[in-house]
Formats: C-alpha cells, sequence, structure tokens
C-alpha cells in the first residue's frame, strides 16, 4: 500500500473515532488539499453532524499562516442545500439564514489559498495541518472559534476533525 494512502487510511480512522467519541457534537474537517498550477491549493470544510443535533448556523475562523494568503472563500453545496448564506469577514465566517431549516452534512464551505514561493520551494514540502500537539513547526490551516447554534438558538458542542496534506 502507498504512504499516501495508509495517510488517508489513518485521518479517516481518526475522523471516525473522533465523531465516535464527540456524543451529539458537530464535527468540522477540512478536506485533503487539491493543489493547482497557479500556486494555490483549495480545501473544503465539511460538516458531520448527527441529524438530532444538525445546525442552523455555524461561525468559525480560518487561521492561515503567514505565507499563505486566503484567495476566496465561498459557500459549500450543504449552506446552499439548506438555503443559508455565507459570509466572511477576512478569514472569519459565519453561516445563517432566516429560515426554520437545518444545515445538512457536506461542504460548507471551500477554501481557496494562495502559497507564496518563499514558502514552497522547488525541494521541500510544506504540510498544511491541524496541530497535534502543543507546539508544532510545521505551518498550518487551522480552524478556531468554532460555534455552532440549534433552530432554538442553543449553542451545540463543536469538534475538529484532523487532516494533514504536503504542498508539493
Amino acid at each position: 500500500m502507498k504512504l499516501s494512502t495508509l495517510r488517508i487510511a489513518a485521518s479517516y480512522a481518526l475522523f471516525f473515532a473522533a465523531r465516535l467519541g464527540a456524543g451529539q457534537s458537530v464535527v468540522l474537517t477540512l478536506s485533503p488539499l487539491e493543489t493547482h498550477a497557479d500556486k494555490t491549493v483549495q480545501l473544503k470544510l465539511f460538516l458531520n453532524a448527527p441529524s438530532s443535533s444538525a445546525p442552523a448556523g455555524l461561525q468559525w475562523t480560518f487561521r492561515v499562516p503567514p505565507g499563505l494568503d486566503i484567495v476566496n472563500i465561498e459557500a459549500g453545496e450543504a449552506v446552499k442545500t439548506a438555503g443559508k448564506t455565507l459570509v466572511c469577514n477576512g478569514a472569519k465566517c459565519i453561516v445563517y439564514g432566516l429560515n426554520r431549516t437545518t444545515i445538512p452534512n457536506g461542504p460548507v464551505a471551500i477554501l481557496k489559498v494562495k502559497v507564496h514561493q518563499s514558502v514552497v520551494g522547488r525541494e521541500r514540502a510544506v504540510h498544511l495541518e491541524y496541530p497535534t500537539q502543543a507546539r508544532t513547526k510545521k505551518p498550518e490551516i487551522r480552524i478556531d472559534d468554532a460555534i455552532a447554534a440549534s433552530l432554538d438558538g442553543k449553542a451545540i458542542p463543536v469538534a475538529r476533525g484532523t487532516l494533514s496534506r504536503p504542498i508539493r
């Protein structure tokens, strides 16, 4: 088996383990990176929640390290299906709607990031990942300050999935 296949399998195993231990919480997870020729990468932010605690609204902040710039953030299919709106001010995003629908599981946002040449050299790869230890030396894209709200305005716990992808 290829190392990349093992990494993907391990990432999904961690995701499902976190999901099982989270109880009724909402889980937000970044997809694998899609690298483009124009020195940009694209990631999707996925929502996974039990139907009994599907959120009606979400808020989060993307934390992007120096050398990476957010080019665009757009609504994912789950937001569109729910008839909600995604609004971002820089890296801080909120999903809201003046309706009584919840957001289904699936992509809630699509993040496009420009990678500066100074960050990615010809002979090395930069890894973007959630921190697994208190201090990591690798540049990372994180989801911070995540909040979910139910239809009646109550807070729903939010957990983060963990994925790591190299940019080449």
